[in-house]
């Protein structure tokens, strides 16, 4: 009744001034674009949930980022950390899985108004679009919020809610929204949000004029947080000894993977794991390869399609997989020979995370000393990692 109660306060304060309100402040400082504007527009369909029968606790977050040209610091402070938080929540004691959704937005007249991955578990995907991310664009102040928004929360593939999930949206921008009447007002989509369980944060960069009042009211509504942080995203990236010795340890973890299913699923799996270790390798900075070797130590659903991962969370059973599913190297050898042998690649994947999490101690160790140095920051990571704190533990997670 209270949620209700709440969508039909929303709808009519929005439509007796709110939107109204920002629609003219906007209006004033910013260059009119029309609706007709001719654009490059990434073309977007909803995803449907994919994940069903899954009673683990569970995090699935979206992140709605401003990818226009004053986001660029927000956007590489997240490329740097963006692990490290998912690690965090992984190490809890319940050991939730972790599923990451993306919508980038800029706005209309831009090379594109809107970019959404749907929410996968598939950690590698979700970076490596992160890592395709450019600042650019934008210039006259409001962006299409609306879109993005609207976007993140009805189009990006949520589970159907349960117990032990939590669904938390974080919106990051440093600009209102524009006054578009074609997309739906960003406080009837965050009453949406409310409605389906999800948490609505905000994180605003910067000090625009315009941005603080509608970020607040947006985080009230969607029952989050707002948070305020420095322009260029406030990220204290450090980097140390261990860094290239655990990336390493992570492309040992990838080595091990083991495709199988139907041959051209299981080679294309193959290829594209292959295509996405050397862009991770090539182009992370080094801090977010040491958090993605942790990551490849604590997830144990991490892999598309990779029979060690199955069978080790006995998802499947190897006598049940056909023959002809199998890799070539496997097929021909005998069932008690089959076992042997994936039971010894998965001792030896367990012994490289072993590696991993002793080598992560010493790294931790050494952040935390650096950390002590520099003082408490006050950027996107921290933001981010307080709002989940609080709201995993509000959701029974913990």
């Amino acid at each position: 009744m209270k949620r209700t109660i709440l969508a039909v306060f929303t709808a009519a304060f929005t439509l007796a001034g709110f939107t109204a309100t920002f629609a003219q402040r906007t209006t004033t400082t910013r260059t009119t674009r029309t609706t007709t504007t001719t654009t490059k527009t990434t073309t977007t369909t909803t995803a449907k949930p994919i994940y069903v029968n899954d009673t683990r606790d569970t995090l699935e977050m979206v992140f709605v980022l401003d990818t226009t040209g004053s986001m660029g610091g927000l956007i590489e402070g997240a490329k740097q950390r963006i692990w490290g938080i998912i690690n965090e929540v992984m190490q809890k004691p319940t050991k939730p899985r972790v599923r990451v959704g993306l919508v980038a937005y800029r706005d209309v007249g831009d090379e594109y108004v809107t970019k959404l991955l749907p929410i996968t578990e598939d950690l590698d995907k979700a970076y490596t679009t992160l890592m395709d991310y450019r600042a650019g664009g934008g210039g006259d102040t409001p962006e299409n919020v609306r879109k993005a928004l609207a976007e993140g929360v009805g189009g990006a593939g949520w589970s159907k809610s349960r117990r032990g999930l939590a669904q938390i949206v974080f919106l990051v921008g440093d600009a209102p929204p524009q006054d578009y009447s074609q997309e739906p007002d960003v406080l009837i989509t965050t009453a949406e949000a409310v409605r389906k369980n999800m948490i609505v944060n905000t994180i605003q960069c910067g000090n625009l004029d315009g941005t603080k009042e509608v970020w607040q009211t947006i985080a009230l509504r969607g029952e989050g947080k707002y948070f305020a942080i420095a322009q260029d995203g406030g990220v204290q990236a450090i980097s140390t000894p261990f860094d290239a010795k655990l990336a390493e340890l992570a492309g040992k973890v990838g080595s091990t993977y083991v495709g199988y299913g139907e041959k051209s699923k299981r080679e294309s799996n193959i290829s594209a794991r292959q295509v996405t270790e050397l862009a991770i390798a090539g182009r992370a900075p080094s801090a977010a390869q040491a958090d993605r070797a942790v990551n490849k130590a604590v997830n144990t659903f991490q892999y598309d399609g990779d029979l060690l991962q199955d069978v080790e969370n006995e998802s499947v059973k190897l006598k049940d997989i056909k023959t002809e599913d199998l890799p070539e190297d496997i097929q021909k050898l005998s069932p008690a020979e089959r076992g042997k042998t994936i039971a010894a690649r998965i001792a030896d994947r367990k012994k490289i995370r072993d590696d991993i999490l002793e080598l992560s101690k010493k790294r931790d160790a050494y952040i935390a000393a650096e950390r002590k140095k520099l003082g408490q920051a006050n950027g996107f990571d921290t933001a981010v990692a307080a709002a989940l704190k609080e709201q995993l533990l509000k959701k029974g997670i913990r």
